[in-house]
């Protein structure tokens, strides 16, 4: 081989070094690039995180037992009722124990709330801000206790960070009531877990900023595809040494349920 042809192979190799250090360089540069977009963008929206709270806890359909657990002052008493539930708009609740409440039926029917009594025996409207009384003298309210409307409809959330609650790790979400919107509480607080997407704590808000419950789901389990709460501790802030519970202990999602039962008719039966 010449010298001239060695020299020439030498520029060739030279070359072709040159080439494969510029492709690992973008290379190089590209992968950092992605890296940092990533770990620029959040993992998930707040939006993404209602969505998830939403589907796990509004249900189509619903048919469930309950107990209804009051403390005062460190005496719990303890009511036992059934129910039936179909969308937003449906709702049907009857007490069976202890006597003295039994009989006593409450019934949604879009914006009405019709309350029985069996010492009355007829059906009793309630409306405005008596949907915000006490439910059977706990700390829940009429509205609390049959609401079952997705917060993404009525609330815009905000992601305010991360914070551990027990032993989950949860996201922090604010919710502010939306233009036009109604809503017992202006603005909420939600810890969310980030396995479970179940509300571990919520906090409750008035317009003027006022702290007005403090929510806990204590137990949560899984039916039809999603995480249900079956145990929830409601404090209400403008009462002193109060807390209730509700405590699902039978419960069945997606059914079909009679007609009939979302009627006055049935209500007064």
């Amino acid at each position: 081989m010449t010298n001239k042809q060695q020299s020439s192979q030498k520029v060739v190799a030279r070359h072709a070094v040159s080439l494969q250090g510029e492709k690992m360089k973008r290379l190089t540069i590209s992968i950092l690039g992605i890296a940092l977009l990533a770990t620029s963008l959040p993992a998930i929206t707040a939006s993404e995180i209602l969505d998830k709270v939403d589907r796990n806890m509004v249900a189509s359909s619903m048919k469930f037992s309950a107990e209804l657990k009051i403390s005062i002052s460190g005496s719990v008493r303890t009511k036992e009722f059934k129910g039936y539930s179909k969308g937003e708009d449906k709702a049907y609740m009857e007490f069976t124990s202890p006597s003295r409440d039994k009989g006593t039926r409450f019934l949604k029917l879009a914006d009405e709330f019709w309350m029985y009594l069996p010492n009355v025996g007829k059906a009793t409207k309630i409306a405005g801000h008596a949907l915000r009384q006490s439910l059977m003298g706990s700390d829940f309210s009429y509205e609390d206790a049959v609401s079952n409307e997705e917060l993404s409809e009525s609330y815009d959330a905000v992601l305010e960070g991360e914070e551990k609650i027990g032993e989950e790790n949860c996201y922090v979400l604010k919710l502010s009531l939306k233009e036009g919107a109604e809503g017992s509480y202006y603005t909420q607080k939600l810890w969310v877990g980030k396995q479970s997407f179940i509300p571990i704590k919520s906090e409750y808000f008035s317009r003027s900023g006022r702290l007005m419950k403090d929510v806990e789901i204590l137990e949560f389990k899984r039916v039809s595809g999603r995480n249900y709460p079956t145990r929830i501790r409601m404090e209400n802030k403008l009462r002193k040494n109060t807390w209730s519970e509700f405590v699902i202990t039978d419960i069945q999602i997606g059914i079909s349920i009679p007609t009939n039962v979302f009627t006055k008719g049935y209500l007064e039966r």
